[in-house]
């Protein structure tokens, strides 16, 4: 049996607007007024988001953003801070007993959506896998989502390539993440706040953990893996998409 699910590709936008966004879209599955959904967008100018319950204080620089004119917006999830510049955002907004959640936990749904990127991520031939429960581990950089893999979260070549966070409510799913494409390691330590005594040696762990795409050497581009994922997820769900299938069979790049 296929699913019928809403496809949206957003143009780039500015943090708070792509937030709100990813809650309309979740009021819209709550209320009945739309199927499950799959948006894929990006973000301009580059913005940091907070996760839900993070102290902005004591995370990040404000005067170092606003001299970078980086955004910085409160998502409804939970985890750390991320630095969205190079990167693919995807969200899924779906009720907790659609068959592809299949009335699981936190980790069931993680699962289940990683298993898509992954899948994406095997048809533009590249290798990836989900980190297991028992290498879950943090890191020393207090702020940032990718010093720290948590289960089931997508690696390549040993590197995060993926931070994810999720929201339930009213029996809905949102959960979203940054599919990176360029870690901005420069920019991650100009812009979070870090104890000084643990300045370089957070960024050199950071970098040990986490990459883009394009820094492990995978010539990817945007419309190539956003047409990977709608394929993957129109496999893995299955879901035929029901609006804009259209922007994803165009010719080219």
């Amino acid at each position: 049996m296929r699913y019928q699910w809403r496809l949206i590709l957003d143009p780039p936008m500015r943090g708070k607007e792509n937030m709100e966004k990813d809650l309309e879209l979740m009021d819209e599955v709550v209320a009945g007024e739309s199927p499950p959904t799959l948006r894929l967008y990006r973000w301009s100018p580059p913005a940091v988001s907070l996760g839900y319950f993070q102290d902005e204080d004591e995370v990040v620089d404000m005067e170092a953003c606003r001299e970078a004119g980086i955004d910085v917006v409160r998502r409804p999830t939970g985890g750390r801070a991320v630095l969205h510049d190079q990167e693919l955002t995807y969200s899924i907004v779906v009720p907790e007993a659609h068959p592809f959640i299949n009335k699981g936990g936190v980790i069931d749904a993680y699962r289940s959506i990683s298993r898509g990127i992954v899948t994406a991520f095997n048809l533009l031939d590249i290798v990836a896998s989900l980190t297991p429960e028992e290498h879950s581990r943090g890191g020393l950089a207090p702020g940032s989502c990718f010093d720290s893999a948590t289960a089931y979260e997508i690696q390549v070549d040993g590197k995060k390539v993926v931070g994810s966070a999720q929201l339930r409510r009213d029996g809905i799913v949102l959960q979203h993440g940054a599919i990176l494409f360029k870690l901005p390691l420069e920019l991650y330590q100009t812009v979070l706040k870090k104890d000084p005594a643990f300045e370089n040696e957070a960024k050199l762990e950071l970098g040990q953990k986490a990459a883009g795409l394009l820094d492990l050497g995978y010539n990817i581009s945007y419309d190539r893996m956003t047409r990977a994922l709608v394929k993957a997820f129109s496999m893995v769900v299955p879901a035929v998409f029901t609006s804009l299938e259209g922007l994803i069979n165009k010719k080219g790049d």
